[in-house]
């Protein structure tokens, strides 16, 4: 019984971390980044129709945070051993060297990978590998953050621009049907600043449950208040915290 309630809190702990509901705000310092790329990305698969009896790939899949999002698909993650991330709270498939992937060529009708490429150093050979297990007609979907602190040190190289995803589409002769910025400057400025007061007070206590309290008094407020500005100021993308790229090959 312990383990099976202990079990409980740990899948609704990473379900609000990665795919929050609104409460979560309450208590996640990160609930702002969490929410934008959650929402995001279902509406994305949703739309194009990416989730109905298709087989993806999720490449630096960690816990499959979105797996939700592709229910009626065979859904095979891969990630590397070490890294950022401890092993024994991966879910993952197969290991591989963060490099070849280890599939034949045009296996998979999308390709995922969220917040992977800016850790990888070579990320243009993982780019190629990412294209050649896509089957024709099948479609990259890929976040990396714009702005936010270096962090899984040291295994962070990189942040990507827009015309990053634009340029790259067209070296590797691939159509980018989307690209998407994940919210406006208020949002991305709220959300730092309780990222920052969230790693400084988790520096300090030490303790998960003061950490949480913590969360609560300082984070939750900031987060409220510089989402009514991002709504208000509903388009300005002068600095944005991530971006989503839909890519057909």
């Amino acid at each position: 019984m312990k383990n099976k309630i202990k079990n409980f809190i740990k899948e609704q702990y990473l379900k609000n971390l990665f795919t929050p509901s609104w409460y979560s705000i309450l208590i996640n310092p990160y609930f702002i980044a969490r929410y934008f790329l959650y929402k995001n990305l279902k509406e994305i698969v949703k739309k194009y129709n990416l989730s109905e009896n298709k087989k993806i790939l999720d490449v630096g899949c960690g816990v499959k945070p979105y797996k939700e999002l592709f229910k009626n698909c065979e859904y095979i993650g891969i990630d590397i051993e070490g890294g950022g991330h401890k092993d024994e709270y991966k879910t993952v498939d197969l290991y591989f060297d963060g490099k070849n992937i280890p599939f034949e060529n045009e296996t998979f009708d999308v390709v995922l990978s969220t917040q992977v490429l800016e850790h990888m150093y070579d990320f243009d050979y993982l780019i190629k590998e990412m294209v050649r297990v896509l089957k024709n007609d099948g479609y990259l979907l890929i976040t990396t953050p714009f702005v936010w602190n270096e962090h899984e040190i040291p295994f962070d190289f990189y942040r990507f621009t827009q015309f990053f995803y634009r340029n790259k589409s067209k070296d590797l002769n691939l159509k980018l049907i989307k690209i998407k910025p994940t919210c406006g400057f208020w949002a991305t400025y709220g959300q730092l600043l309780s990222a920052f007061l969230a790693e400084q007070t988790k520096n300090i206590l030490k303790n998960k449950i003061l950490y949480l309290v913590a969360s609560f008094i300082f984070c939750f407020p900031i987060q409220i208040i510089f989402l009514l500005l991002n709504f208000i100021f509903l388009n300005n993308k002068w600095l944005i915290l991530d971006y989503i790229a839909l890519i057909k090959k």
